[in-house]
């Protein structure tokens, strides 16, 4: 139980920071000797959820005007154009159904060398897309469809360990001419629909599974409730820090992280 907290903790900062929550869990579990193939995954997607929860709490207000805006009686609207660009920028998803992505993300979560490269793309694509005087435009501004797409496609990238979800998309919208505030909030709405199917999808594995105890479920509720509390906080702490200062702050820290889970590997 206590692995399953220490990773809750490590995803509910990392999930939102743009540092890969996947590359910091990969670590951690190598470094708590949690096999990713027995269990690992399951817990992983378990600690989504609990950050999951956090996004839906933050943005709960935000999340209410889209529910709301796909009412009949509701006329055309920048709430409904957003639910829009997030039905779209949701359909590169179907990728990761390919068959075999489920063995291959195992396979690089076992490979510490993976895990430090990608980390080190995260950090280039973090400088990449600084800009020092972004546009301050209004952050419940809907993409275009086009810019939808290629910001999901961003996030179909980040399945790889060490590739940050937040990371690639807020950096994918800032590339397409988007404020800081307005690509991280079309970001974190974004994970809504990945996050909540792939929870889902784990959930009733488990349920179904015959060997489903309250012993063994008490670990992953304990990580679940541990990545909640601790991702409410980053994630407040995140939408601040990306107003003032953008990204390129964890640039040096993926960068240290990336060479030391390669050196791992040796």
């Amino acid at each position: 139980m206590v692995s399953a907290i220490v990773l809750g903790v490590v995803q509910g900062v990392a999930e939102f920071l743009p540092i890969s929550s996947s590359g910091h869990l990969a670590i951690g579990q190598a470094l708590l000797g949690v096999d990713p193939s027995v269990g690992g995954l399951k817990l992983n997607v378990l600690l989504h959820a609990g950050t999951l929860l956090a996004v839906l709490v933050v943005f709960r207000r935000d999340l209410w005007g889209l529910i709301t805006a796909l009412a009949p009686s509701a006329g055309p609207s920048n709430a409904r154009a957003r639910v829009v660009a997030i039905v779209a920028g949701s359909s590169p998803l179907v990728l990761a159904l390919v068959p075999a992505v489920e063995h291959t993300i195992v396979q690089i979560e076992r490979s510490m060398v993976a895990v430090g490269i990608a980390l080190l793309c995260t950090a280039a694509m973090l400088g990449l897309s600084h800009r020092a005087d972004p546009p301050d435009d209004p952050p419940e501004l809907a993409p275009t469809l086009k810019g939808a797409l290629l910001i999901g496609l961003a996030q179909v990238i980040a399945i790889i360990p060490g590739i940050s979800r937040s990371g690639s998309t807020i950096a994918a919208g800032l590339g397409l001419g988007m404020g800081r505030e307005r690509a991280a909030r079309f970001s974190f709405l974004l994970s809504v629909p990945a996050v909540g199917a792939a929870t889902l999808k784990t959930g009733l594995e488990f349920a179904a599974s015959p060997n489903s105890t309250g012993g063994e479920l008490l670990p992953y509720v304990a990580g679940f409730f541990a990545s909640f509390v601790v991702g409410l906080a980053s994630l407040t702490g995140l939408l601040r820090l990306i107003r003032r200062f953008g990204m390129l702050p964890f640039v040096p820290y993926l960068i240290a992280v990336g060479l030391l889970s390669v050196w791992m590997a040796r």
